[in-house]
């Protein structure tokens, strides 16, 4: 029967050449017997190992070694505890292989792709770098790809692309996967143009191996030493990489060019139909382009296909929210909140839609229920702060942050705890906790934020060179900031520096002519230097730009004043008192209107308005003592003007 045995084998042996490897197994073991050579034993324990019967070829290896002490029988074990994840034990095997045999340089190879398994780096590059010393060029490219994947991995993406440069300079032995992990290394260097060339040429190669009926392993096969496990190994790292497609499309984001970007993920697509992934980040390239309505389909495309994936979602409202339709925000999540009640990440965005659309108390509830279910995470104490600073619940906004802080320190929740202090008017311990938020994160001194806080302290404290100091460093830091600008031309202005007022108004509206709040403080600043022209033409702006802004009629009634045109100024006074009815300012301007006129019945009511609306504390004798002290009307008037509001208080107030 010795004749069959051999049959057996030789059956199975076609077999395994043809990667039949169940069918072949089958007549191997029939003619285990029959394999006599040492290489056929070495293709046997491989067999055995690729049909999934990695155990029973570990065995057979070990008695080959006890028969033959052969240093091959002791890496190919090796090789198989290595993919078994048994790392330790294959570098034992590899440490008698190479005292065995020192010269064969896949011993070191295997040794050192171990030793990366372990995360040992730098013995697996002292490894590698023995076995190029030892290979010639018809093995040396995978080695020099396995070296590259070292430096990678640890770290050093300058020298891994030289190792994945070596791999390439033979096209004709390099396999996709050497394409991919050079354009990844580039990218992690900030070579962007140059990866995207690299990794053309990997999506060239990559879809020459998909057209091939077996998926490119001849081809495979014929470039490189590695096993059909590595050649399956790859294939599976080409899909998910979406044969290349995305990160393509994420080289080009980087350059700017989203119409290539868009190009690639359609690609990726159109051969990988069913993947949420890609329509993700198609849609955020989408919105990125303007395309809003193709991202808003992506995404719901992708709801419908993961509805419990609450990335869509997210990205879908964030959308919503671009276009200020924060209704639409809070349907989509109320959605996935309903979904998914208990899910921290859905309740913290349902507090975040009833904070945005005005319903703090529900959000300050749903807020109660994340903090039962997720107590221990500082941005849902955030989050509560930001709720009752929005109810002008200052003292507890406060009392969220220290219990964030307390989690979570950090110079963002310093910050914003200076912030809510200084609303306070705590300044003193509003700065004390920006230098704590300094002291967190150290380059948080030079951040325009911080510099803008600090300034706003100063000037709150009558702190005016530091003020000016701070806006001037914010303003270096980030000089397009229009706003910065104006903070510190407030300052020149409340230090009598009217010219330097006027310098910065001016540069803060060649940044952004849209602000009226810059064309309202220059006007000011024009008044005070009594040219009433060019105030009023800044006030005219405003009003452009906000129209039926109160302040903005009142300064604009208070130039018609000085300009005489009293029937203009009285118009500007009554589209303030239209919209402010308690305006005092404006009622005591008619007034002298009014007496100017010697119109005294208007004048005396004017005054009286005034003194009604001036400070609605005051007691009513104050406010009688306030017309008495009023200068520019002769004393009749406002004695008639007392009576009148004495008659509307009582005789009685009035005497107490």
């Amino acid at each position: 029967m010795k004749w069959m045995k051999r049959i057996w084998f030789r059956m199975g042996n076609h077999y395994r050449k043809k990667r039949e490897f169940e069918q072949a197994l089958k007549y191997m073991k029939k003619g285990e017997s029959a394999i006599t050579s040492f290489d056929d034993k070495l293709h046997y324990a491989e067999l055995l190992h690729n049909s999934g019967h990695s155990e029973e070829a570990v065995t057979y290896l070990g008695r080959l070694i006890d028969s033959s002490g052969s240093h091959r029988a002791y890496e190919r074990r090796a090789h198989i505890l290595r993919e078994l994840n048994r790392e330790t034990e294959a570098i034992e095997d590899l440490d008698e292989a190479i005292r065995l045999n020192a010269d064969n340089y896949l011993n070191w190879y295997t040794r050192g792709i171990a030793h990366k398994d372990l995360n040992q780096y730098e013995e697996a590059i002292r490894d590698l770098k023995e076995s190029i010393k030892r290979e010639d060029d018809s093995t040396v490219i995978s080695t020099y790809y396995e070296l590259g994947m070292t430096y990678y991995e640890s770290g050093n993406p300058a020298e891994a692309a030289n190792c994945f440069r070596l791999s390439i300079q033979q096209p004709e032995r390099a396999i996709p996967m050497y394409y991919y992990m050079l354009s990844v290394s580039l990218d992690l260097m900030d070579h962007v143009q140059e990866a995207v060339g690299v990794l053309q040429e990997g999506i060239q190669l990559a879809d020459r191996y998909e057209a091939e009926a077996d998926g490119g392993y001849a081809m495979f096969a014929g470039s490189t030493n590695y096993s059909y496990g590595a050649f399956l190994t790859f294939q599976r790292q080409v899909r998910e990489a979406y044969s290349f497609r995305k990160p393509m499309a994420d080289l080009y984001v980087q350059l700017g060019d989203l119409g290539q970007a868009e190009f690639y993920l359609s690609e990726a697509i159109e051969r990988y139909p069913d993947s949420y992934e890609l329509y993700l980040k198609r849609a955020e390239v989408f919105n990125r382009s303007g395309n809003k309505n193709a991202a808003k389909a992506d995404l719901e495309w992708a709801i419908e296909a993961e509805p419990d994936d609450y990335r869509a979602y997210f990205d879908l409202a964030r959308i919503y929210r671009e276009d200020a339709r924060e209704e639409l925000a809070y349907e989509l999540i109320s959605k996935l909140y309903g979904r998914q009640p208990d899910s921290p990440l859905a309740c913290y965005w349902m507090v975040d839609c009833y904070y945005r659309v005005g319903r703090n108390e529900e959000a300050l509830a749903l807020n109660d229920k994340l903090l039962e279910l997720e107590n221990d995470d500082a941005p849902n104490y955030v989050q509560r702060a930001d709720i009752y600073m929005e109810m002008n619940d200052l003292p507890s906004a406060e009392q969220s942050l220290k219990e964030a802080a307390a989690l979570q320190d950090g110079s963002e929740i310093r910050n914003k705890l200076s912030y809510v202090l200084y609303l306070q008017g705590r300044n003193e311990e509003a700065l004390l906790e920006l230098q704590e938020a300094v002291k967190q994160e150290e380059a948080f001194s030079e951040h325009p934020t911080y510099l803008a806080a600090s300034g706003h302290i100063y000037k709150e404290m009558g702190m005016w060179d530091l003020a000016i100091d701070a806006y001037s460093q914010a303003i270096q830091a980030q000089p397009s900031n229009s706003r910065f600008y104006e903070f510190r031309a407030v300052c020149f202005v409340e230090t009598g520096q009217l010219e330097r007022g006027l310098t910065d108004c001016a540069q803060g509206l060649s940044l952004n002519p849209e602000q009226g709040s810059l064309y309202s403080l220059r006007s000011g600043i024009y008044y005070t230097m009594a040219d009433y022209a060019r105030a009023k033409e800044d006030t005219l702006n405003v009003l452009e730009l906000s129209p039926g802004h109160p302040g903005a009629y009142f300064r604009l009634g208070q130039i018609y004043y000085k300009d005489q045109d009293e029937d203009a100024a009285l118009a500007a006074f009554d589209e303030v008192l239209k919209m402010v009815p308690e305006h005092a300012d404006s009622y005591l301007y008619k007034a002298h209107i009014y007496y100017g006129q010697f119109e005294h019945e208007d004048a005396i009511q004017s005054i009286v308005n005034w003194s009604l609306h001036l400070h609605k504390e005051m007691s009513p004798a104050d406010k009688i003592q306030a017309i008495e002290g009023l200068e520019g009307f002769e004393e009749g008037v406002l004695e008639k003007a007392v009576e009148r509001l004495t008659g509307m208080y009582g005789h009685q107030l009035y005497l107490s």
